[in-house]
Parts: structure tokens; sequence; C-alpha cells
């Protein structure tokens, strides 16, 4: 869930002075005021209100605006459904944007389902709605898309690396064994030369 959009009403209601006729259903009628005997006065479902100037704040209702979602983060090619939850009456319009943009396959609906997200639909989702109490948008959803192909291009790296890096002890293991028995070598051939060495010279008798 994200953040929550407080908009108290009926301040930006009319066209004009006059013009249009606020249900009572976008008034907190159930609020007591100051006290308990200075209840709502404007709660009268048989006036006609049209002049919201007068009314005050305890009989202004408060609507709030979401965006919902199982999640922030989606995987690259999974789906995700993104849903308007709201407490206005006798909704006009409801619809969507993206990053300011209207989209118009979310225009009328209170749900937006991306079907196999790619890197291009991340950004700032925003739900708005216009009712005959006014109306207000949600803040900010921010969808961040994970991109797999990345994941598997850094894996790839690092196990690339790590299989030069033990190719590189190995050649250098086997280097130093193969030194080792060169110079094993040499000595036991230095060592065979000196016992098979002419014998020594002896005089002979005349």
């Amino acid at each position: 869930m994200r953040g929550v959009s407080l908009y108290l009403l009926l301040e930006h209601l009319l066209i004009g002075a006059g013009s249009t006729c606020v249900p009572v259903e976008c008034l907190r009628c159930n609020a007591t005021g100051k006290t308990q005997a200075d209840p709502c006065a404007f709660c009268n479902p048989e006036k006609c209100i049209n002049d919201t100037s007068n009314i005050p704040l305890n009989c202004k209702q408060v609507f709030q605006i979401i965006v919902s979602s199982s999640g922030s983060k989606v995987q690259e090619g999974n789906d995700i459904n993104l849903t308007c939850v709201h407490n206005f009456p006798d909704l006009i319009t409801i619809g969507w944007k993206k990053n300011q943009e209207e989209l118009q396959e979310g225009k009328n609906k209170s749900f937006l389902y991306l079907t196999e997200v790619k890197s291009s639909d991340e950004g700032q989702y925003i739900c708005f709605v216009k009712s005959l109490c006014g109306g207000d948008k949600s803040l900010p959803y921010i969808l961040t898309v994970e991109n797999q192909s990345v994941l598997l291009l850094v894996i790839c790296g690092i196990s690339a690396l790590v299989l030069v890096v033990i190719m590189g002890l190995a050649m250098k293991f086997k280097l130093k064994r193969d030194n080792a028995k060169d110079k094993e070598r040499r000595k036991q051939k230095a060592e065979a030369e000196q016992r098979s060495g002419p014998a020594p010279y002896t005089l002979r008798e005349s």
C-alpha cells in the first residue's frame, strides 16, 4: 500500500456559484461539531446545498485514495496488478497516469493490469478520481522492474572471473610442481654422473 492522499472536498467542487447541488453523501453527517448539541446543520437530504463557502470543517467529508499492489518490485516478464482504492461516492471518472501521462488502457477502471512487464514499464503510477464530491489523485506509486538479463550477465561475469582465478592458481601450482620435479631430476642425474665417473689411474710394474 502506498501513501494516503487526503482531500477536504467541496472547496473546488462548484464550477460556478449555485451551479451544482452538493449530495448529502459528500458531507460528514455523523460529525458532532464542537459539542454533542452542535451537529452538522447541512445534513438534510431534502435541502440542496450549492454554496460551500459557509460549510464548516466538521461537515466536510474526508476522502482518501491510494494505489495498492502486491509489491513495488516485479521481475521482468511477470505480471502485476495495481488497484485504485478510494472512498469517493458517485464517481464520474477514474483513471491512471504514468509519469504524468494519462493511460488509455486504464480509463474508467479501478485496476491497471500490466502483463509481461518490461524495463520500459518502470515509472510513477498515479490513480485519479473525479466525482460529484470533487476529485483527487493518489501519491505516486513507484514501480521497479528487475531485469533478469542484467542479473544473468552479472552472474556469468562473476562465474567467469572465478573460473579464471581457479585456472590461474591451477597453472601456478602445476608449474611449481614441474619445476620441483625438473630440479630433482637434474640433481639425480648429477649424482649418477659422479658415481659412474672414470676409474682412478694406477702405475703398472715392469
